[in-house]
């Protein structure tokens, strides 16, 4: 029997976002027959470890103690050498900076890098200082795991790496989780949506890259022509208390309400009509939206990062400009006024997660390249 191929997945904080809990659901769901897997933490704790820990997956504290540590880099190099790592993955920035300097430290034959999120637009990421990490990250890089064409042309484009580096892999969703339940009725009813009830939901950090305030302005041209139009915002964070007094400025609190962040989004998902993403950056491929078309729903989003790539405009939903307010606003419109066309959205978005968005067909990917890699290492 061959050896197994043993990863180590680098990861910038154990915090429940969006590609740290896709990492843990890589881990979860790769072949333990064929691949041996191992994480380091480069940055905050958080819960993740504990789930990490909870299917024997060994984990290892790299942390930083002070902005210029490089104990993190010798300890990663340390864990490499000793468990006879084959492929380090990184995930996130700092992971991307000291594990591939640990790993080039420690011959490791293969450094993949994750990149789940564009950066355009954001100051942050234009310092001289980041950008000369990355830099040095990608020349000891082998290949670039990228969630969506869109991130692969912002890659060529931002960091100028060759196309041939750069391997695109969707986000995939786990399809048994995420499921279209015609047992709906309680959830409704708990959610306070009647039978005549268009229910529209938005899952999301309430911060402002998400675009909530736009979706508000949106939604204030057409809600007196449809009071039959319900919208719930699930989710928490800094733009909470703005968007309340946006809300009831706006005379919408019947129509728009503020439910936290819950633990049942798919049952939610399953119990409304149609899902809307407003962003106005800062995705890659939204996993929640790949979530809300498992669960068979329309979606209307915003063309940012690979959104479109999953929501073919017209087919299963409603692709608009970010902060087109007109354009957002006239989509809607659109689907509270037809049941026809949400069916028919739902029957495509259902069809489109199973044939190209599957959590399966991520897994697949991500095997066949750890060893595609290898096998060219010799």
């Amino acid at each position: 029997m061959a050896e197994k191929i043993r990863v180590l997945q680098i990861v910038d904080g154990f915090r429940m976002g969006g590609a740290e809990n896709k990492l843990w659901e890589l881990v979860e769901h790769l072949d333990t027959t064929r691949f041996e897997s191992f994480v380091a933490n480069v940055g905050p704790s958080g819960p993740l470890e504990d789930r990490f820990k909870s299917i024997n997956v060994p984990v290892f504290d790299c942390s930083r103690t002070h902005r210029f540590d490089v104990g993190p880099i010798f300890k990663l190099k340390n864990i490499m050498q000793e468990h006879k790592i084959d492929v380090v993955q990184n995930t996130l920035f700092w992971a991307d900076v000291v594990g591939s300097i640990a790993a080039k430290l420690a011959k490791v034959p293969v450094v993949i890098s994750w990149e789940t999120v564009t950066h355009e637009g954001n100051p942050y990421h234009a310092q001289m200082q980041r950008r000369l990490g990355y830099q040095i990250a990608m020349k000891m890089t082998d290949c670039v795991a990228a969630v969506s064409h869109e991130i692969k042309r912002s890659l060529q484009n931002r960091r100028h790496l060759p196309a041939d580096m750069i391997e695109v892999i969707h986000y995939g969703v786990d399809l048994e989780k995420f499921s279209p339940n015609g047992s709906v009725a309680s959830k409704r009813k708990e959610l306070e949506f009647d039978d005549k009830t268009v229910a529209i939901v938005i899952v999301a950090r309430l911060e402002k890259v998400k675009g909530h305030r736009y979706f508000v302005e949106a939604f204030s041209r057409i809600a007196a022509k449809h009071p039959n139009a319900s919208v719930i915002f699930v989710g928490d964070g800094a733009e909470r208390k703005m968007l309340e007094e946006l809300v009831n400025k706006a005379g919408l609190q019947s129509q728009i309400r503020f439910m936290g962040i819950r633990r049942d989004v798919a049952q939610v998902l399953n119990a409304v009509d149609f899902f809307v993403l407003p962003s106005i950056a800062g995705e890659g491929l939204p996993n929640v939206v790949l979530e809300a078309m498992a669960c068979s729903k329309p979606v209307v989003a915003a063309d940012v990062g690979g959104t479109a790539e999953a929501v073919k405009d017209g087919e299963n939903g409603f692709i608009f400009p970010p902060k087109n307010i007109e354009k957002m606003a006239e989509s809607l419109e659109k689907l509270i006024t037809n049941h026809e066309l949400r069916k028919q959205f739902s029957t495509n978005s259902r069809r489109i997660a199973e044939n190209d968005f599957s959590l399966q067909k991520e897994i697949n990917a991500f095997q066949e390249l750890y060893q595609r890699l290898l096998a060219k290492k010799g």
